[in-house]
């Protein structure tokens, strides 16, 4: 628990923000929330209904023997970056600014920037310079859409919206389209408003900053909402850092945005990058925004935290938390994960997509985006960098460089259960009610040759007190012996549990040469 509150605690903000009315005093949620997690662990019995379970959730897995917890890192496309500079308007320098599978297109929809970077010399301070941010090189910056069936083979449609080297015949957005955050928004009612963007005035160090929303039902013609600006820090820093406008969050029934608090760096408190979570009834009136997020004694002194993508996921919001080294001025994100949206577990710190080699365009910097779901497969997208400084910028040249990558997970790929190779790994799970006549389970059987034995796993359903239910003992248990997203569990060729519905139960489930991912009854 200490671990856990440690995660959240955060500073008392600094600054007063100016909105149409802050909608709810999110520090009390908090504080309310962290008390009904504190209550549910102490239950004893959990009725997960037909909701899918992880075995990365405390408040589910009893007891481990001879297995543990793996972060499996996502695999990256082997034809990476997915997105090629292959067009005259197109530079060196390509990054993604947002993917979704948009439900109205039937598609996946992919908006990325490309232009070029360059050092320009040192200035009288002997700084470098940095041609591409604010100068006539970044005004042929092009923003540009793509188009995929399958999220892996991308088109460059010919939108016909701006003029390039006099032809129209190319992928370039117009300015009036294009909005620097931008969500399909799922849980809107209204046609009119189901794509949402922002646009962001003033800078982070400057005084002042506001935040306009808009709607379109395209995402290509915007209407802006009557009463902008939706958010105004007034005349204190602008306090809102690098945002993920993420959408609603079906658990706390909110519209939430996670962003880098404390001034882009520069808070008197900490003196680096931290989370904060806001949340809006309506994405109109927003609540202050209160750190959740920060570093701990087992982050490195140099760790700083720029950034949090995040994606409403079975119950769970799961995060991909970038972890900017100063130091060593890296980029990477790390998987956290919360019941709450605000309690985050940070137990894994490593990458779930690791940055490349030397020579690679991702070697540097890895600056994740949001996952997508999309069948049996997770894909994260991501931008990747071979530098992130000055002096990278210059030493590379010509070389320097962004490209636009994806690393791929199973479906609920994020964490797993490691089975041993000769003996039996066991989880038992807590006692918990269920609704649903069979149980699926996610598992992957490990590669045979060289390495390997045989998948075996087995599933038993116990009492409360840990006795084996009849007909679904070790002895009854079919064996699991092979790769399966959704495999339906049997006893002696029998898969329905329906009479074991809302009463108290566990799992025992031993396994060997395997991965398990998760449960679900059904």
């Amino acid at each position: 628990m200490n671990s856990l509150l440690r995660s959240w605690q955060g500073t008392k903000p600094n600054t007063v923000m100016k909105t149409k009315t802050t909608y709810r005093n999110l520090g009390a949620c908090l504080a309310g929330s962290f008390l009904f997690a504190t209550s549910a662990l102490g239950a004893g019995l959990n009725p997960i209904g037909s909701e899918k379970q992880f075995f990365f959730d405390d408040e589910i897995v009893e007891t481990l023997e001879n297995t543990r917890l793996r972060l499996n890192v996502a695999e990256k496309l082997a034809d990476n970056p997915v997105i090629k500079a292959d067009r005259p308007w197109e530079g060196s320098d390509t990054r993604v600014g947002f993917v979704i599978f948009d439900e109205r297109l039937g598609k996946f929809r992919m908006r990325y920037s490309s232009g070029e970077f360059r050092s320009g010399g040192r200035n009288e301070k002997g700084e470098i310079i940095v041609l591409g941010e604010g100068d006539d090189l970044a005004k042929q910056r092009v923003t540009c859409e793509a188009w995929s069936d399958d999220g892996i083979h991308w088109e460059k449609p010919n939108l016909g919206l701006v003029e390039f080297n006099g032809s129209k015949d190319n992928n370039i957005l117009p300015a009036a389209a294009i909005r620097g955050y931008f969500m399909e928004d799922l849980h809107e009612t209204d046609p009119a408003k189901r794509y949402k963007g922002l646009t962001r005035k003033g800078s982070y160090s400057g005084n002042g900053m506001t935040f306009d929303l808009y709607y379109s039902p395209d995402g290509y013609d915007w209407k802006p909402y009557e009463n902008n600006p939706i958010i105004d820090t007034g005349d204190q820093k602008g306090r809102w850092g690098p945002t993920d406008f993420a959408g609603w969050d079906p658990v706390r029934k909110t519209y939430v945005a996670y962003l880098e608090n404390n001034y882009h760096m520069h808070s008197k408190y900490l003196h680096h990058r931290s989370i904060a979570r806001a949340e809006s009834p309506d994405m109109i009136h927003w609540s202050e925004p209160e750190t959740i997020i920060r570093t701990d004694d087992l982050d490195y002194p140099d760790t700083e935290f720029y950034h949090l993508p995040t994606l409403p996921y079975e119950g769970w919001t799961i995060g991909l938390l970038w972890i900017f080294s100063t130091t060593n001025t890296t980029h990477e994100p790390h998987f956290v994960f919360s019941r709450d949206g605000i309690h985050f577990d940070r137990r894994f710190r490593e990458p779930i997509v690791r940055r490349g080699d030397h020579g690679d365009f991702d070697s540097v910097s890895l600056y994740a985006n949001r996952p997508v779901v999309h069948g049996d497969e997770i894909f994260i997208y991501y931008t990747g960098t071979n530098w992130r400084s000055p002096e990278q910028l210059e030493a590379l040249g010509d070389q320097a460089g962004a490209g636009i990558g994806l690393a791929i997970l199973p479906r609920d790929g994020f964490v797993s259960l490691e089975g041993a190779r000769a003996d039996y790994s066991v989880v038992t799970t807590r006692s918990f009610n269920f609704t649903g006549s069979q149980l699926h389970l996610n598992l992957r059987a490990a590669l045979q040759q060289w390495g390997a034995e045989p998948c075996d796993v087995r599933v038993e359903i116990l009492d409360g007190r840990h006795t084996p239910v009849s007909g679904f003992g070790f002895e009854d248990a079919d064996p699991i012996t092979a790769t399966d997203l959704d495999h339906v569990v049997t006893w002696r060729g029998q898969s329905d549990v329906s009479a074991l519905e809302g009463q108290p139960v566990r799992l025992r489930i031993s396994f060997k040469n395997a991965k398990l991912y998760a449960f679900q009854f059904r």
